[in-house]
């Protein structure tokens, strides 16, 4: 519940630098280039980072974490390479795509130059890049400002009775505008924000939450109305 008299931009802050206080979010996304994030971002689609972090690092001792290298590996080696993120066949085909959306845009240092809603709209016409993965990568990997709207920010923003995106496709888009027009934040810290939201949803904030455990607990909607 937000404080009284707040407004529903001042509620938002408020929640939100909240949430980045109780959670160490230093380094949470590892990743040695703007590249190796771009692959994370596909990678952990429909699977836990532990499972991504080990093929990444096979990508990584193979030499294969540029967009050139990973072009001209074989669908066969690569789906190999990649297997421990799981769905390697689909995942392979993405990254594929991945690569060639790289090169054929001029390589990073282009992408990088160009307009971030021009940036974006280009990423969602890549294959297997949807407005999550798609947001992902411009917040970690070109220091786009923006709210990652993934189901657990939604479910956060829902139980914290500050936003309710409902069901369905147009649930992420609901949710990511309603953050972005009241959190004008830098990339720095969305890149908190989200790193916060993701361990809180992790620990605590469960589909069955351990609210006796949560710090927030006394201003959550949820266990007020639980």
């Amino acid at each position: 519940m937000a404080r009284v008299g707040a407004t529903d931009a001042e509620a938002l802050r408020e929640a939100c630098a909240g949430l980045i206080a109780d959670y160490d979010t230093v380094g949470w996304w590892p990743a040695g280039s703007a590249f190796e994030v771009m692959v994370g971002a596909v990678l952990v689609q429909n699977t836990r980072w532990t499972n991504v972090s080990q093929a990444i690092e096979v990508l990584r001792h193979s030499d294969r974490l540029s967009p050139q290298a990973l072009a001209q590996t074989s669908a066969a080696q690569l789906t190999t390479l990649i297997s421990p993120a799981g769905c390697q066949r689909i995942k392979a085909r993405r990254l594929h795509a991945l690569a060639d959306g790289v090169l054929q845009g001029g390589g990073l240092q282009a992408l990088a130059g160009r307009p971030t809603a021009d940036l974006r709209a280009e990423f969602l016409r890549w294959h297997g890049i949807g407005e999550e993965t798609a947001d992902a990568i411009l917040l970690f990997a070109f220091d786009r400002p923006g709210f990652l709207a993934d189901a657990y920010a939604r479910r956060w923003l829902a139980r914290r009775g500050l936003f309710e995106a409902g069901e369905g496709a147009g649930a992420y888009r609901r949710a990511k505008d309603f953050v972005d027009a009241r959190l004008d934040w830098s990339a720095p810290e969305h890149q908190a924000l989200h790193g916060a939201i993701v361990l809180h949803a992790q620990q605590l904030c469960r589909p069955r939450p351990l609210c006796e455990k949560c710090r927030q607990g006394i201003i959550c909607s949820y266990k007020t109305n639980n």
